[in-house]
């Protein structure tokens, strides 16, 4: 009974000095029961920025049709060889100005998202169309893309 004895209080003044060390956890340290982890892919909506972004090509059509408007409207300059020049002048400023006109016809309305991420740090995010979000809404990455948190 002795030895039983001995081996109880030695098992406990090890228990005790491994606690009085930090190596096993106390009460006071132990995970809380029942919170869930802070979602790593959530964040807060700190601004949009809506604009309208031109296209990055266009068909050519725009191109065409402004170097004939361009080189009729420069052949309405000048004589001779003056003439000549500002024909060849307008058309390839009107098929500059025409190809412009398309490329901003054929852009498409983007929003660009900053989000402020639970985990730190800042992401933004290029969404088309309008904004669907607006400043302090919570969302949730998925995908890459991101949805509201509900």
């Amino acid at each position: 009974m002795k030895n039983f004895t001995t081996r109880i209080a030695a098992r406990a003044a090890l228990v005790a000095a491994f606690a009085m060390t930090g190596a096993l956890p106390l009460a006071s340290q132990a995970a809380p029961q029942g919170h869930h982890a802070q979602c790593q892919s959530c964040g807060t909506v700190v601004s949009t920025n809506t604009y309208k972004r031109e296209a990055q090509r266009g068909s050519g059509l725009g191109a065409v049709g402004g170097a004939v408007v361009g080189g009729l409207l420069g052949n309405q300059i000048g004589s001779g060889s003056g003439r000549t020049l500002a024909t060849a002048a307008g058309a390839i400023g009107g098929a500059y100005g025409g190809n412009r006109i398309e490329r901003n016809m054929k852009g498409e309305v983007v929003t660009d998202v900053r989000v402020r991420m639970s985990k730190g740090g800042y992401r933004t995010f290029t969404e088309r169309g309008n904004p669907r979000f607006r400043n302090g809404d919570r969302v949730r990455v998925m995908d890459g893309r991101l949805v509201h948190q509900g």
